[in-house]
């Protein structure tokens, strides 16, 4: 809510990206080691921001393509920094989202697809606060397609 009114007090300080992300999906191949994700994060990345909602972020990026994509399917995490932008990619190879949908899925409240996607939890506000939080760090997200299949959403800080 803080966020959504622009009254959030942000205190940004360095943080340690490389780790952040690299614990954030430890925590996920914990909570599910039938799950297969495939890390790519560079070392020693470093990002102006505040680390709480830098790991909500990475976290409801990589909920999402585990959500959306087949059990047995692998999803990816990819972290790279070059000319002083650090980008975060998180790609999944499910069902992928529709052209006309991608703007949307960054609205308040909006769940992309049909009633069988819709019956998958959720509550349509996580692309939506991703969306804040990158804002909130001076950062870029976007959706696109995943070919041959699904969905990668990228994050460009910088």
């Amino acid at each position: 809510a803080q966020l959504d009114a622009g009254a959030y007090r942000s205190n940004p300080e360095e943080i340690n990206f490389t780790d952040l992300v690299s614990a954030c999906v430890n925590e996920f191949k914990n909570r599910f080691p039938q799950r297969v994700i495939n890390e790519s994060i560079r070392e020693g990345v470093y990002v102006l921001g505040e680390y709480l909602l830098l790991q909500m972020l990475v976290n409801n990026l990589i909920e999402n393509a585990l959500k959306y994509s087949p059990k047995d399917a692998a999803i990816k995490v990819l972290v790279t920094e070059s000319d002083n932008k650090v980008r975060l990619l998180v790609s999944d190879p499910g069902m992928g989202i529709p052209d006309s949908e991608k703007k949307k899925v960054f609205e308040k409240f909006y769940r992309t697809g049909d009633e069988t996607t819709r019956r998958t939890k959720g509550t349509g506000l996580g692309l939506y606060l991703c969306k804040k939080i990158a804002e909130t760090h001076k950062a870029n997200i976007s959706v696109t397609d995943n070919l041959p299949t699904g969905t990668s959403f990228a994050v460009i800080f910088g």
